[in-house]
């Protein structure tokens, strides 16, 4: 796959086979030689940045290769400060890009202050003993989660996100906590190096549930309980983004890099904006899925990743959380019958506060969002199972908006 994007030619050199010659450089500079590399996300945003971990077999100074993270990056506005620099002409024009190692991200800053024992003790106030480190989820630039365990059994997470974004997060667990919403507590606030030391909710998320096709979903019911507490919480703006205004520019990148279904992509965009924004109606987690929420035999007990929250329409949630169901019953066969009825459970309960035709859109758009993963995570035969995703889309938002 060759993506073209001539306001950020590096794009593809990043995402493809050249993206070996884009790494070797550095590597080579600081006594390293690549034995294989292949990227595992991709965060491309056409126009305007491009940002691209990969897996790769680095051997350092002539010895036994080891696997290492390593990232290379690109945007309009020049290589992030702090990376290594790579700048090239070539037939599409100057490219500049900048590329790091794990974990010396430039903008997570307190990255690397978090990734072994002795370290993350250090910002936990912690002893040492028996601790292990495990990083659940990184995007480079954005931010990492850290599992901080002590003989097996999680104690902390830390959450690493720019410097600059760390007090507002920090803000938002603790006025969602005053408010009643059961968000993790705040342990450790380090706002210089972007850390933020949590506590743990225990218990399964409904993700872990649907993996082991448990019991004990939550109720449908489950879900309006815990918006309408995250609505009372006070937190300023801005909030997240609507789903449909992530649509749109989600369906305009997929229709860079699945130009064969740029039709029916430019059709969705449109629809998306032709329908015009709900107004906020209270604070919204931004973000809500099956992964987010912690059940406890039925019950949800607690809620993860509030970064986003702020004032939106409540049926952003909803539809991003069916999105989200719907979207593992087409990609996990082994539990599909049961989360199409999930789904369909969900929405019956959501239509109950929502207009039918709006939120089977945001909900559309939200599976639009969805499509872009197969391609970020660069899964095989992604582009099928965009193509499929898309379709469900498109069902969902056939109807047009009453004005």
């Amino acid at each position: 796959m060759r993506l073209l994007d001539p306001a950020l030619p590096a794009v593809q050199y990043l995402v493809g086979a050249g993206a070996h010659d884009v790494l070797r450089l550095p590597i080579e500079a600081t006594g390293g030689r690549i034995e294989s590399v292949r990227p595992v996300q991709v965060q491309y945003r056409p126009g305007s940045d491009v940002v691209v971990r990969y897996s790769a077999q680095v051997s350092w100074h002539g010895g036994s290769s080891t696997r290492e993270t390593l990232v290379a990056a690109s945007t309009v506005h020049g290589a992030h400060p702090g990376a290594l620099l790579v700048t090239a002409d070539t037939a599409s024009g100057p490219i500049e890009v900048g590329v790091w190692r794990w974990p010396y991200d430039p903008v997570l800053s307190g990255l690397g202050d978090v990734v072994t024992p002795s370290s993350v003790a250090d910002v936990l106030g912690v002893a040492t003993d028996r601790l292990g480190v495990e990083v659940v989820a990184f995007r480079p630039t954005e931010r990492a989660v850290v599992r901080v365990s002590r003989d097996g059994d999680p104690i902390a997470y830390v959450k690493v996100v720019p410097p600059a974004r760390a007090p507002e997060v920090t803000r938002r667990h603790e006025t969602l906590i005053a408010a009643g919403v059961p968000a993790a507590p705040v342990l450790v606030g380090d706002h210089e190096r972007g850390l933020i030391g949590l506590d743990v909710l225990r218990g399964p998320t409904l993700r872990d549930l649907v993996k082991s096709d448990a019991d004990d979903w939550p109720d449908p019911v489950e879900f309006i309980g815990l918006g309408d507490a995250i609505s009372t919480a006070p937190v300023a703006g801005p909030g997240p983004a609507s789903r449909l205004t992530d649509g749109a520019l989600h369906a305009r990148m997929l229709a860079t890099v699945v130009p064969e279904a740029a039709p029916l992509l430019d059709d969705l965009a449109r629809r998306f904006d032709a329908a015009g924004l709900p107004p906020a109606d209270g604070t919204v987690h931004g973000d809500l899925h099956e992964g987010q929420v912690i059940v406890d035999h039925g019950r949800i007990v607690g809620v993860l990743d509030v970064d986003d929250v702020g004032p939106g329409a409540s049926v952003d949630d909803f539809a991003n959380l069916i999105a989200r169901i719907r979207f593992r019953a087409a990609t996990a066969a082994a539990t599909n019958d049961r989360l199409d009825r999930y789904a369909v459970s969900l929405r019956d309960v959501a239509r109950e506060r929502h207009d039918t035709d709006r939120l089977d859109l945001h909900t559309a758009a939200a599976l639009v969002g969805l499509a872009t993963g197969p391609f970020r995570i660069q899964a095989e035969d992604w582009r099928a199972t965009v193509v499929h995703l898309l379709d469900l889309a498109a069902d969902l938002s056939m109807r047009e908006l009453s004005a």
